[in-house]
């Protein structure tokens, strides 16, 4: 499912974002500073605008994902967080007035080596405050709350080690930069099982600056 989803952003032209030393997220994840360079997906819906940047670090596989999904433009200004249940509700009123934004927070990190488990944070509350933003480039701040979940391999991929040949691939497109094009969302772990829990995850001084403006694109037209 991946290679198709891959293969079709490929071939419609969706935007990957150019990579620079300059393009980072950053955040304390439970007290814990953490850093990685970062990676820009732009995708068309009808209706909306979807703006997807995620910093991505591998072994372990460790992701902080940051996402609009918009009806006008993206402006300076601070944005609510809504859970993934909320982003097609809340504002609804407004919708066809332009001017609504979604913004959502996730987290991902691989546990118990080579991808067989992940702990993941779900965006739930906080704050996301753009300071800057051109049609190439984004910078901000964020601090939030997200809902801890768990996913485990099921036991066949982990028995048969298809699971982990296909962890061996995507660490290796992550590491080159296209992370985002092997994933349909910030959780998306395939034959896993999901888990609920009462945890909440705290990221705090949480930082963006993203710049596309050079370096290899493709764009849509």
């Amino acid at each position: 499912m991946k290679k198709l989803f891959t293969l079709t952003l490929l071939l419609t032209s969706l935007w990957a974002a150019a990579q620079t030393s300059d393009n980072t997220v950053s955040a304390k994840i439970d007290g814990k500073e953490w850093k990685a360079k970062a990676q820009r997906l732009n995708l068309p819906f009808t209706g909306v605008k979807y703006l997807a940047i995620a910093g991505m670090a591998v072994n372990p596989d460790v992701e902080t994902w940051i996402r609009f999904i918009f009806t006008d433009k993206l402006t300076p200004g601070t944005y609510q967080i809504v859970s993934e249940d909320e982003k097609y509700w809340e504002n609804k009123a407004n919708y066809k007035n332009g001017g609504v934004v979604w913004a959502l927070v996730d987290y991902s990190e691989e546990t118990k080596g080579l991808g067989h488990a992940f702990r993941d944070g779900e965006s739930l509350k906080g704050t996301i405050t753009i300071t800057k933003v051109t049609d190439t480039s984004i910078e901000g701040t964020f601090e939030a709350t997200l809902k801890v979940v768990t996913y485990k391999k099921r036991a066949l991929d982990t028995v048969t080690g298809f699971g982990l040949r296909r962890n061996l691939e995507e660490k290796a497109i992550t590491a080159a930069g296209g992370g985002m094009l092997t994933k349909s969302g910030p959780h998306d772990h395939e034959n896993t099982r999901r888990t609920e829990t009462k945890e909440e995850m705290v990221i705090s001084s949480g930082a963006f600056n993203v710049n596309w403006s050079s370096g290899a694109t493709a764009q849509r037209k």
